[in-house]
């Protein structure tokens, strides 16, 4: 007779890295190859929680899921997210720089407009294509902005 693993165990055998290499201060970063995809995971809490990856890719395309960050200010969240974002996209050979899409949801505009700096610093004269949003809540009671982007890696 086979036995079945539950789901949540079966899941941590695929996705989560051992406990002994996190200990050991190893990165906790994974990717699952599956089928056409690779599949990335930075195992924050709420990538198990709410049953999400950080970024999935996709031939050349990475899609890179809503980053938030934390920081007391808008212009420290915009840096953090953007940090987060590009150690997502180093992970998988690509900058910055290689983003083509950019949409950004924010609790309030004018904090946005104001941190915008933020924002051009990090793109360093890179525009992607972008949309910015307001809207009355976040996931994360304390994030201020969340960014999502698709990038397209150098190539073809």
């Amino acid at each position: 007779m086979s036995r079945r693993l539950p789901f949540a165990l079966l899941l941590s055998l695929l996705v989560l890295p051992p406990a002994a290499a996190v200990a050991q201060g190893a990165p906790r970063d994974t990717s699952i190859v599956r089928g056409d995809r690779t599949i990335y995971h930075q195992h924050a809490p709420s990538e198990q929680e709410w049953g999400y990856a950080q970024a999935v890719v996709v031939g050349n395309t990475i899609y890179v899921s809503g980053t938030v960050s934390g920081g007391a200010t808008m212009e420290q969240q915009l840096a953090g997210i953007y940090r987060r974002i590009a150690r997502t996209l180093e992970r998988h050979g690509a900058t910055l720089q290689h983003v083509v899409r950019e949409t950004v949801y924010t609790k309030d505009m004018q904090a946005l407009a104001a941190a915008n700096a933020a924002r051009l610093a990090a793109y360093a004269g890179h525009t992607p294509a972008a949309t910015w949003v307001q809207i009355t809540g976040l996931l994360s009671p304390q994030a201020m902005v969340e960014i999502e982007v698709t990038a397209v890696k150098p190539g073809g």
